[in-house]
């Protein structure tokens, strides 16, 4: 996928767009709230030195012997000072709320808008990489509504104030010098944003891939040990560490120059006014009040404006960290409804018409695939490796969508409903059962949404796993481990079972349930399946041809259509493509058998 290269302000006005949007009204008030305070603390701390201007000229003033009380100058000044501070910690409270409320809240919306984006977009991404492009994304929005609140918001107000009240002393020359350090400084930050914007941009790809690499060798740790591949993973991460090293280092080198370009614009318009100022004082033309006031602005201004320049260019960082965020929540979610959706209800027959599918161009997996399951029936699904089979299920529960053709349920086509309707109505058991790192319970719990306990172990007895979870010390509340590993195969696989018999479907499906398991637990299972599937609809997807043996009928692919179906009984006397699979089968089991005997 190609990232969209978006420029500051644009990009800026889309992530505003997006915080407000997903703001709840407690958010928004706050955010209300701390607005406010930020403008106020903002005009009290630029009309401070104005307060300080008056007491200082009350002071000549009161030398040559024109007496004027600056008690009252003096504590304007002082209070002005206070209320800015009280109203910027005020503003940090609230602010620390809000930011907080906004992360969890875009957190959750993340999270829901990947967790509803297709198959097709999974299949193409590094788990890894996936998680380091939503951390960096929030990380960025972080810095962005940072510098939005405390820098953005609070240098504009300050300089708008600054303006006006160099107007008011009649100084164009003051306020030129003032306007054109801001106009020198904003070139200096806008050539720099632009720059650091493209750092920014690499350095973020860089710092997603090394975790994508790092990620990837966590996963597949057992593999690396089986193979003693350390060095050859660690070397992989150690060049993709060198890539981000590099590209960081690239970003602040950036950063640095734009630094000093602003030090010189700086120093070089501080020298200017200086220098006019004390011109202006020697002349009479001005106070020494006067002067005071310009050169604190002038000090008190380039601070700000410097923080404004650097918040431009955190702005440009934080829109490069969240710019493959933001294409992430423009991916096109699965369509979970369409317009007068029809909500069927029946036994579960199942007809795939004319299905056809291509992962990609020049690759054809069903080639108008025709297929029918009769309600209360078992169908099994036997073909070649590549021959189709697995597609179907994706195709049935909608993770993928066909080239061509249609499949129905109940005589309603699957893509009329609503997704939630369909996969609530088919149960699932695949090849390889993933379950989540926490309790059995949970991951039986799994199969419909509150199930009752007493559900839970009606569903293990089902499957024959209640006896072997009451013999563990922790029982139901044992926990799994991640992605199961503290369980073996079979016994992963019957809380698979146990999960779809909790979900009571009309369909069964058991995508290859045995073909990792060994041939004794695999005729247990087998038996956990036929009793739960009993006349309930069944497609048995399967390698081994003893799993669909017993099946009503059984349904032979090859390159994509269906080229026999018949029982088992009928296809071995055709002497077709079942039974030359099953002579094969039958070959290398007697094979496997006899090596044994020999070992």
């Amino acid at each position: 996928m190609k990232y969209p290269t978006s420029r500051s302000p644009g990009a800026l006005c889309e992530v505003v767009q997006l915080v407000w949007s997903q703001a709840s009204s407690f958010v928004r008030v706050r955010l209300t709230a701390v607005l406010m305070l930020v403008i106020v603390a903002s005009i009290l701390t630029a009309l401070a030195p104005v307060a300080l201007k008056l007491v200082i000229d009350a002071f000549t003033r009161q030398a040559r012997g024109a007496f004027v009380s600056p008690v009252l100058l003096l504590t304007a000044f002082v209070l002005a000072q206070f209320l800015a501070r009280v109203a910027d910690e005020i503003r940090g409270l609230i602010h620390a709320r809000v930011e907080r409320r906004m992360f969890r809240m875009l957190s959750e919306r993340l999270f829901a808008h990947l967790m509803q984006l297709p198959l097709r977009f999974h299949l193409g991404r590094q788990t890894g990489a996936v998680g380091q492009t939503l951390e960096q994304g929030l990380q960025g929005y972080r810095m962005i509504l940072y510098h939005l609140v405390f820098t953005l918001l609070p240098v504009t107000a300050q300089l708008g104030t600054v303006v006006l009240v160099l107007a008011g002393l009649a100084r164009p020359a003051f306020l030129g010098l003032f306007c054109a350090a801001v106009a020198c400084y904003a070139l200096v930050f806008a050539y720099g944003a632009a720059t650091i914007s493209r750092a920014a941009r690499s350095a973020s790809a860089a710092h997603v891939a090394a975790h994508a690499a790092i990620t990837d060798g966590i996963l597949n740790y057992e593999t690396v040990k089986l193979f003693t591949a350390e060095a050859v993973v660690q070397a992989r991460v150690g060049e993709a560490l060198s890539r981000t090293e590099a590209e960081w280092t690239a970003f602040y080198r950036r950063y640095t120059w734009s630094g000093l370009r602003a030090a010189t614009v700086f120093s070089v318009f501080l020298a200017a006014t200086v220098l006019c100022a004390a011109r202006e004082v020697e002349a009479r033309r001005m106070t020494v009040g006067d002067f005071v006031l310009i050169n604190t602005y002038m000090l008190q201004i380039i601070g700000p404006v410097e923080m404004l320049g650097y918040a431009m260019q955190a702005f440009s960082q934080g829109i490069a960290m969240m710019e493959r965020m933001m294409a992430l929540l423009r991916e096109t979610q699965e369509p979970q409804y369409r317009r007068h959706s029809a909500h069927p209800s029946g036994p579960g027959a199942l007809e795939f018409q004319g299905v056809s599918l291509s992962y990609r161009v020049g690759r054809s997996v069903l080639r108008g695939m025709s297929l029918d399951v009769p309600a209360g029936r078992t169908l099994g699904v036997v073909g070649a490796s590549g021959s189709g089979k697995s597609t179907l299920v994706r195709l049935l529960v909608r993770l993928l969508e066909p080239d061509g053709g249609r499949i129905l349920l109940d005589g309603v086509p699957i893509a009329e409903l609503p997704l939630a309707t369909l996969r609530q109505a088919i149960a699932v058991v695949p090849q390889d059962t993933v379950l989540f790192d926490d309790t059995i319970a949970y991951n039986i719990a799994f199969g419909r949404s509150g199930a009752s306990r007493r559900e839970v172990e009606h569903a293990a007895m089902l499957a024959h796993l209640h006896e072997f979870i009451m013999s563990l010390p922790d029982g139901y509340e044992t926990r799994v481990g991640e992605r199961g590993v503290r369980l073996s195969g079979g016994e992963r696989q019957r809380v698979a079972i146990a999960r779809a018999a909790l979900k009571r479907p009309r369909v069964f499906v058991f995508d290859e349930a045995t073909s990792s398991l060994d041939t004794h637990t695999e005729r247990e299972i087998l038996g956990n399946l036929r009793e739960i599937a009993r006349a309930t609809t069944t497609l048995v997807i399967a390698h081994r041809l003893s799993t669909v043996a017993d099946a009503h009928e059984i349904a032979v692919l090859d390159s994509g259509t269906v080229v026999e179906r018949g029982t088992h009984e009928e296809l071995l006397v055709r002497g077709g493509h079942y039974a030359a699979l099953w002579a094969a089968q039958k070959q290398g089991t007697a094979a496997q058998a006899t090596q044994g005997v020999t070992a």
